[in-house]
Formats: C-alpha cells, structure tokens, sequence
C-alpha cells in the first residue's frame, strides 16, 4: 500500500527555511537551513519526482485532508530523521 508523503515549510528568523516531511505512518525526515524559498521548492520538486517514482503522492500538510500536526511534532511516535 502507498504511504502518504506530507511537508511541512517554516521561516526561521534568521530569513532561511526549514523543511519537515511526514512519511506515514511514522518517519518524520527535517532539512533545516534553505537560504531562499526557491531552493527549498526545488528540493520538495526532487522528493515529490522521488516519491512519485515509489507510488507515494507528496502535498503539503496545510492541504485538505493531511495529518493535524501541533508544533513541530506528530502525535505518535516516530523516527526523525535529518536530510542532509
């Protein structure tokens, strides 16, 4: 069965940007530290073309339809992983 692939973008203050993707049902893989948004977008671009290769559909979790997550951390227990 295909796992649901959710991401996750958030600002820092320092002006770059962080990237926290939920594999269902219990990896959380974080990227941390894009200088611009559109090195982020490119980086989900080459996960979605990943995903996508392995049958897993990637959208962002503040679509209809995708886990509630509260601040930072899914409810269950999990792996985390950081990309690098």
């Amino acid at each position: 069965m295909p796992r649901r692939v959710f991401y996750r973008i958030s600002d820092r203050p320092d002006g770059r940007f962080d990237a926290v993707v939920t594999i269902e049902p219990d990896t959380v893989v974080r990227r941390d530290g894009f200088a611009s948004l559109a090195e982020l977008e490119e980086w989900i671009d080459g996960l979605r073309a990943l995903m996508a290769a392995l049958g897993a559909p990637v959208s962002q979790a503040d679509a209809p339809g995708s886990p509630a997550e509260t601040a930072g951390e899914p409810d269950r227990p999990g792996r985390l992983r950081t990309a690098r």
